[in-house]
This record gives C-alpha cells, sequence and structure tokens, in this order.
C-alpha cells in the first residue's frame, strides 16, 4: 500500500509541475509554488525529488520516451520541426515554445532529450540530428523576430537539411 501511495504522490507532483510550466517560466517556478499548487508540504516533495531540477529531468525523460515509442524515426530524420509540429497533445507545442524562452528550461531540455534518446536508441545519424536541432533552435530563439514552429516548421526543417542558417 505503501509504494502505491508513493507512486501517486509522485505522479501527482509530476503532474502539478507539469500545469505549472503552462503558465510560469522553469527558472521562475520555486519548490514552494510546487508544493502550495500541490497542496503537499515540502517535506513531501523532497522525498521524492533532490530538487526541481530533478523533477523536470524526470518529467522531459519521461515525454521523450513517450514520444519515441510513436515516432515514426524516418520521417524524423527527413523532417524534423514538421514532426514535432504534428505532435498535439494538451498544448504541449505551446508550452514548448513558451518554455524554450527560458534558458534554464531550454538548457535541461535538450540535455534530457539527449539523454533519454541515448538510452532507447545507438542510431548515431540520430543523435547527430539532435544536436543540429538544438543548434537551430538555440539560433531561433537568438534572432528579433523569431520562427514560429506551427507556421514555418519548413523554413527551420530546411536549415536542418541545408546546415546553413538564412542570410536574410
Amino acid at each position: 500500500m505503501e509504494n502505491k501511495r508513493y507512486d501517486l504522490m509522485h505522479r501527482h507532483l509530476l503532474m502539478t509541475a507539469g500545469e505549472l510550466l503552462h503558465d510560469i517560466p522553469f527558472s521562475k517556478i520555486k519548490v514552494k509554488e510546487i508544493c502550495d499548487a500541490a497542496e503537499v508540504n515540502r517535506n513531501t516533495f523532497y522525498r521524492h525529488f533532490v530538487d526541481k531540477y530533478e523533477l523536470l529531468d524526470e518529467l522531459l525523460n519521461t515525454s521523450v520516451q513517450s514520444i519515441y515509442a510513436t515516432l515514426d524515426i524516418d520521417k524524423f530524420k527527413k523532417y524534423p520541426f514538421e514532426t514535432i509540429k504534428a505532435f498535439h497533445f494538451d498544448g504541449t507545442i505551446e508550452v514548448l515554445e513558451f518554455q524554450l524562452q527560458d534558458r534554464a528550461f531550454e538548457d535541461l531540455f535538450y540535455k534530457s532529450i539527449f539523454k533519454a534518446l541515448s538510452t532507447v536508441t545507438t542510431d548515431q545519424e540520430l543523435l547527430w540530428l539532435i544536436g543540429n536541432l538544438y543548434v537551430v533552435q538555440l539560433w531561433n530563439t537568438n534572432r528579433d523576430v523569431p520562427y514560429d514552429l506551427r507556421q514555418d516548421y519548413q523554413i527551420l526543417d530546411q536549415i536542418v537539411t541545408d546546415k546553413q542558417f538564412p542570410t536574410s
């Protein structure tokens, strides 16, 4: 019974943090806010996670493994941003675009993706592609007017294919 309670609380904390990520940049979220939203005390949180970074790492790792299980790898290799755009689950793309503006989240996000993918595949081409996506995303977020993943995915895919950033 104790394991079931522990597992339920663990999932509850993950879900609560996931909900907070819809509206608050990761770097601004405090453990206290997660605890308040989950209606638990800090000791409960720390029984499950060392800190908010470990929680985010688990949340991202679980998501990446779930996505990988349903991913068309060949299509992803050819059209990575289009494939990412095609995922329409509970506003995840909007949350991802919002959070990728936060450097702390962005850093953890790409590290987690790479770590999770490297545990499920040894496909070097896929792992190199993930690195290239990180570079393109980093370049894009530093533009005066970044491309929007939902509308401009073809441009982003072309950058990955050509391995060259547009001059204009």
